[in-house]
């Protein structure tokens, strides 16, 4: 790898302690009430400093969650390639990507909910990019359901259809959460969403499941 420089390093240092910054003043107060001179405060920085590394708090705020996008897809990528059982690496790149927006919950909260109010040319130059790495992951995820297919763990279905089924439900209970006035661990619901997408909900008597095995 080579060498980065002192000035380099100081560069991607203060970077990172702006958007760090950027997140929990973004948390707090939501995209359209926060301004580049908050951030810059909360950073100990001038706010002429942030425009060197941001050119917008737009691009700030969008660097953020291609940035977050990116540190889960890494850390499902990797449980991906481990050397599990098919299922096994199923429940817990689940219980990583609970466990990640359960860190990530107030600025989630806040994307959530303001997303609406963003022009449509915003949504689709973000959206873009997040649904780049979202297509990348589904294929991976595939790759493992069609390992469990043929190790036997998984009844023969098209394993995209099966990845993008996963995430679905997946991401229904991520949003109900994220909306709820209750309050519980995310990663408390991970065994039902398993037990859901292995084992279904109709109950069966012994000719449905010979007919759908």
């Amino acid at each position: 790898m080579e060498k980065i420089s002192r000035r380099e390093r100081e560069h991607l240092a203060h970077r990172e302690e702006i958007l760090k910054a950027a997140e929990k003043v973004f948390a707090a107060k939501g995209y359209f009430q926060t301004t580049m001179n908050e951030i810059a405060q909360a950073a100990e920085f001038g706010t002429g400093t942030l425009y060197k590394y941001f050119k917008s708090k737009e691009d700030l705020y969008f660097t953020l969650i291609d940035e977050k996008t990116e540190e889960i897809s890494q850390l499902v990528r990797t449980e991906l390639f481990k050397k599990r059982s098919p299922i096994e690496r199923i429940r817990n790149i689940l219980i990583l990507e609970l466990e990640f927006m359960e860190r990530n919950r107030d600025f989630f909260r806040i994307y959530t909910s303001e997303w609406g109010r963003f022009e449509w040319s915003i949504k689709e130059d973000l959206g873009k990019k997040i649904h780049d790495k979202m297509v990348n992951y589904i294929h991976l995820l595939a790759k493992v359901f069609e390992e469990g297919m043929i190790e036997g763990e998984l009844r023969e279905v098209n394993p995209l259809d099966l990845a993008h089924a996963f995430e679905g439900i997946v991401h229904s209970f991520i949003f109900e959460w994220l909306i709820s006035s209750e309050s519980y661990p995310l990663v408390s619901k991970a065994e039902t969403i398993m037990e859901i997408f292995l084992k279904g909900t109709q109950k069966r008597g012994k000719e449905d499941i010979d007919r759908w095995a």
